[in-house]
This record gives C-alpha cells, sequence and structure tokens, in this order.
C-alpha cells in the first residue's frame, strides 16, 4: 500500500521539483510561464474534464449517488469553512480568501485520482473521481472564479476612479470638461454581473457544466471527439505541475500561520469529514473508501494557477499546494488503510 502511494505521489513531486528548477535557471521567461499557465487553463485541463464525465455512464452516476453526495458535501463544507476563516481569522480579502477556500476544498483527484483509485477499486471508481471533479469544476471554481473576477474589477474601477480625480485635480480650471460618466464605480450588483458573465466564459467551468448535460440527456459524443480531447486534455497533470513548479521559483516558499491552517483544512479536515458524512449516509463500504481516499487526495494545482493569473495570494496558494503533496506522502497511506 505504501509502495502504490509512493509510486504516485513521488512523480508529483518530481515534475513539481523540475519545473521549480526550471523556473530558478530562468528557463522560462514571464510571458512563457504565463503561456503555459493558459495551455493549461483554458486548453488541456477542460478538456481533460469534459472527456472524464462524458465517459461516464448515466446508470452509473445516479446508482451511486450517495458518493456523490458526500464528496459534495465534504468539498463544498470544506470550502465554505475555509472562506469564513480566511476572512474572519486572518482578514484575508475576498479574492485571497476564496483562494485559500479552493486550496482547503479541491482534491487533485480529476488529475491524478486515477492512478491510485484504480488499482485499489477498479474501473467503477470514475464515478468517485468524476464526482470531485464536477463537484469542484461546477461549484467550487465557478464561485472562486466570481469572486475573484468581481475583485478585480472593482480594484480596476477604483484605480480608474483615482486616476480621473487626479487628473481633474492637475486641471488649472481654465477647461470646463467634467470627468466621463463611466468613471464613477459601477453598482456593486453590476460587478458582481460582469463577473458571473466573464467566470461562466471560461473553458475550465463550461467545459464539465455541458459534459454532465450530455450525460443527463442521454447525447453520446462520438469516439474521435473523445479520441481529439483525449490527447490534449492527456497533458493536464504533468503540465499543470510543472506549472506550479515555475510559479513558485518566483516566490519564496512559506510556511506561515495561514498556509498550515490552509493545509490542516485540506489533508486533516476533509478527508476526516469525508469519514463522518460516508457514515452519516451510511454508504456501502466500497463506496465509502473511494469517497474518503478521493477527498484525501493533495490540493489540485488550479488554486495556485489561478492564483497567478488574477496575481493574488500567489506565494501562499503555491506553497499550500507543494508543502501538503509532501504531507500527503505520510497522511495518504494512513487513510488508504482506513479505505481498505
Amino acid at each position: 500500500m505504501l509502495f502504490t502511494t509512493l509510486k504516485v505521489l513521488v512523480p508529483v513531486l518530481f515534475v513539481l521539483l523540475l519545473g521549480y528548477l526550471a523556473g530558478r535557471a530562468k528557463a522560462f521567461d514571464a510571458d512563457q510561464v504565463a503561456g503555459v499557465n493558459e495551455l493549461v487553463l483554458d486548453f488541456a485541463l477542460p478538456a481533460s474534464l469534459f472527456v472524464g464525465i462524458v465517459s461516464i455512464p448515466r446508470t452509473q452516476i445516479f446508482q451511486d449517488l450517495t458518493v456523490v453526495l458526500v464528496i459534495l458535501a465534504a468539498l463544498v463544507g470544506i470550502y465554505a469553512v475555509a472562506f469564513v476563516v480566511g476572512t474572519a481569522m486572518f482578514g484575508l480579502s475576498t479574492s485571497a480568501a476564496a483562494l485559500f477556500a479552493l486550496g482547503a476544498g479541491f482534491p487533485a483527484a480529476p488529475f491524478f485520482g486515477p492512478a491510485i483509485l484504480e488499482p485499489l477499486f477498479g474501473p467503477k471508481s470514475a464515478v468517485a473521481i468524476a464526482s470531485t471533479a464536477i463537484a469542484a469544476n461546477l461549484l467550487l471554481v465557478p464561485a472562486t472564479v466570481i469572486i475573484l473576477e468581481t475583485g478585480q474589477r472593482a480594484r480596476r474601477s477604483s484605480t480608474k476612479l483615482v486616476a480621473v480625480a487626479a487628473g481633474a485635480g492637475q486641471c488649472s480650471g481654465v477647461s470646463n470638461e467634467r470627468p466621463e460618466i463611466d468613471a464613477v464605480p459601477p453598482p456593486t450588483g453590476t460587478i458582481i454581473r460582469n463577473g458571473i458573465t466573464h467566470a461562466v466564459k471560461q473553458p475550465y467551468v463550461w467545459a464539465p457544466i455541458l459534459a454532465l448535460v450530455l450525460v443527463v440527456f442521454g447525447i453520446r459524443v462520438p469516439s474521435l471527439i473523445s479520441s481529439m480531447l483525449s490527447l490534449i486534455g492527456h497533458t493536464t497533470s504533468g503540465v499543470s505541475l510543472f506549472a506550479v513548479g515555475l510559479l513558485l521559483a518566483a516566490y519564496s516558499v512559506k510556511l506561515n500561520d495561514v498556509v498550515a491552517v490552509d493545509m490542516a483544512l485540506k489533508s486533516i479536515v476533509q478527508p476526516v469529514l469525508a469519514i463522518a458524512l460516508a457514515m452519516l449516509f451510511v454508504v456501502p463500504n466500497r463506496l465509502a473508501h473511494e469517497a474518503i481516499l478521493a477527498v484525501a487526495l493533495p490540493p489540485a494545482a488550479i488554486a495556485p494557477m489561478l492564483a497567478a493569473r488574477y496575481r493574488t495570494y500567489e506565494s501562499e496558494a503555491g506553497s499550500t499546494m507543494l508543502l501538503s503533496t509532501v504531507l500527503m506522502v505520510a497522511l495518504v497511506p494512513v487513510f488508504m488503510s482506513i479505505a481498505a
């Protein structure tokens, strides 16, 4: 069992280290790092999520609803708790708190869960993996992007207003021109609506939603399309980890109270919550074990990648993922023994 864990986690650490060393060696400039980040978020990850979800039979999803409920509650519950902790305990901005919550709530099951779950539980483990992807990408990621977009648009409006006010202050008074009306920050509702509109346009948000709709209505995707998307989708795990390594190289790895609490929420509290929920819902042993192990995996790479895109909470998000992944070498075998 320990060998199975190391067989998965050691390659993950290796790719992270490879990206980190490439970043430290300045093998990629800032534009190239941004390009790798966009490759994952806009192309590889959406394709991987789409193919993974449409490949699951509709009957299997409905038959294993208890697993979906346990995973959904574990992910959303920890995300909500972490967001409150981030804002109330640490005084983080809403954007930073959303990334803090995403790091605590989104396990990396869609990325390298198959390598652990399938050898233990067989092909049926795809339901637990897909449930994690659906819950995270239909709820957690859109919520995070909406908060990030809302914060970014509010900052832009505020910056524009300050710039206009400064320009008006420098006027000699000869001109009778007044500041443009669009310099006034738009209402909060408008900012949120614009943030939602932009969020749902992101490929990693709408791709899993489209896939789920197709599965629910029994619409089969031609195998040729799945094969084409799989080719780019298979690059998600390696490239996303390499990209996070590149991002980490630009920032010092932190182990402060914020990162430590984020790690504890993801690595300990969330799997324990999954165990409690599985007992509460009286989930059959096999399904409960799949759900527990899927939730116990390290945090997904999307939090530090979104942090880099929106230029907030970058060092903390990357540090949480890196240190949690190292911690999983010790903790995942424990949860694997519970799920055995």
